[in-house]
């Protein structure tokens, strides 16, 4: 009997434990089957960002490429004769400071030597073709200009316009009126100012004056007496002459004044031929060869 009794809690134990295993099993298969709400998010960001990140980077890189290749050639720097090439390395353009060095969607530089910019001069144009060369994709644009050109057109959106006075002289205009408006001065505006005393209030002021009468000489039975009145300082009966004195005080209003400063300008204009260019604001070779901005961007 005691034998029979152990079996059957043998076996109620085994099948206890053998329904939790199941339990567990079943459990992870449907964790598996269906992951969580936060990692199907997770997975589905980072596909995401591989698939539309990594296209936007390497667009990217190729228009900061074709930017630095519209204003490294410029007149000066393309081919002469039609057929001529002129070309020039990813490595290259890293070399004369022309771009920072970048990476593609694998954070992985690009081939230095495969990436490159080449100016063709044909019988109607120049073209520029912009490669580039990465892990995880190799591409390239075209840009045009016409043979009466003097710089390929910027990819940048931001473009300003520079000039350059050929003759090296400048013309001044009028000075405009004097104003409270401050004006700063620029590369092409002068700008003189002055500091003038203004009224801007008055203030009460009393004021006082001391006038002087002849005391009135009065004969007392015979002795002769010297008197100044009651509305005097030294009012009183004096023996001898004296001078009686009297104070009056009055209140004037008197004006306050502040310093003011005036700003009047003239523009300075280039006087004579004028070269006149429109490319990207930061355009560093433009302004080593003496061109200036205008402020005048689109």
């Amino acid at each position: 009997m005691y034998d029979e009794d152990n079996t059957e809690k043998h076996e109620t134990l085994k099948g206890f434990f053998i329904k939790i295993v199941l339990v567990v099993v079943f459990i992870f298969v449907l964790m598996m089957l269906f992951p969580t709400k936060g990692f199907v998010t997770n997975y589905v960001d980072e596909k995401v960002k591989e698939n539309l990140g990594g296209t936007d980077n390497f667009n990217s890189n190729l228009l900061a490429m074709a930017t630095a290749g519209s204003g490294y050639f410029t007149s000066s720097r393309l081919p002469v004769d039609t057929g001529d090439k002129v070309k020039m390395t990813l490595g290259e353009m890293y070399e004369n400071k022309l771009l920072v060095k970048f990476t593609d969607s694998n954070h992985r530089t690009c081939n230095n030597s495969k990436s490159y910019v080449e100016v063709t001069k044909d019988s109607e144009e120049y073209t520029m073709k912009v490669n580039l060369a990465c892990t995880d994709k190799e591409d390239y644009i075209m840009l045009h200009m016409g043979l009466d050109g003097k710089q390929f057109p910027s990819t940048s959106t931001a473009r300003c316009e520079f000039v350059k006075n050929l003759d090296d002289t400048w013309a001044y205009g009028n000075w405009s009126s004097w104003s409270t408006r401050k004006i700063k001065e620029t590369s092409t505006v002068q700008v003189q100012t002055k500091v003038s005393k203004v009224q801007n209030g008055t203030k009460r002021v009393m004021r006082t004056k001391v006038i002087e009468d002849n005391a009135v000489k009065v004969n007392y039975s015979g002795n002769i007496k010297y008197v100044c009145a009651s509305s005097y300082n030294n009012a009183g009966t004096y023996n001898n002459f004296v001078k009686c004195r009297k104070t009056i005080i009055t209140y004037v209003n008197e004006p306050i004044y502040k310093n003011v400063t005036y700003y009047r300008s003239r523009s300075k204009t280039l006087n004579g031929k004028i070269d006149t260019k429109w490319s990207t604001c930061d355009d560093e070779s433009l302004i080593e060869q003496g061109y200036v901005k205008t402020g005048n961007e689109s």
